[in-house]
């Protein structure tokens, strides 16, 4: 008897081996179907092979959470990838190399007609002259404001050097 009670020592039922691990013996059965805990001998579970194969169970189930999670994020980049593609076609979407010709372009056409007016506005050459700088100060300023929201737009920032405190 003494043997009997050797034997059986580590050993539990199946209702034990379910309140142990927080499962039901319906759940524990499919454990021992799935090869993570020991068939049963006798109807009784080795202890260690319960809480051992729960883990090892455990730990399958993060792994393949962690697998669903990267396939998760690769169809969310496929989505956006779509939305770009319909936003472009759209005309929602314009590469910032078009956007920069047509600032150059438009900022050599406003250059062309500011250049008439220091003549037009006087015959002094010392006073045309500091017109002409004038301008051509606010031009420049112009073209590093540009090129200041180019960058911030490159690097996904608002572009207008707003924030939400100057809404305040």
């Amino acid at each position: 008897m003494a043997e009997e009670t050797q034997q059986q020592a580590g050993l539990i039922t199946a209702s034990q081996a379910a309140k142990l691990i927080m499962v039901t013996p319906q759940w524990l059965r499919q454990l021992v179907a799935k090869g993570y805990v020991p068939k049963a001998a006798k109807g009784l579970y080795p202890l260690v092979g319960v809480v051992q194969g729960y883990i090892r169970w455990l730990k399958d189930e993060e792994r393949r959470t962690s697998k669903v999670q990267a396939e998760s994020g690769l169809k969310a980049a496929r989505q956006r990838e779509v939305e770009l593609r319909i936003a472009e076609r759209e005309g929602r979407l314009i590469d910032l190399d078009d956007v920069d010709n047509f600032f150059a372009h438009n900022t050599s056409v406003f250059r062309a007609e500011l250049e008439g007016i220091p003549a037009a506005v006087t015959r002094d050459l010392a006073l045309r002259k500091e017109i002409e700088q004038a301008l051509n100060g606010a031009i420049s300023r112009f073209q590093r404001r540009f090129a200041e929201a180019r960058e911030a737009l490159r690097k996904g920032d608002d572009p207008l050097g707003t924030s939400p405190d100057d809404d305040a």
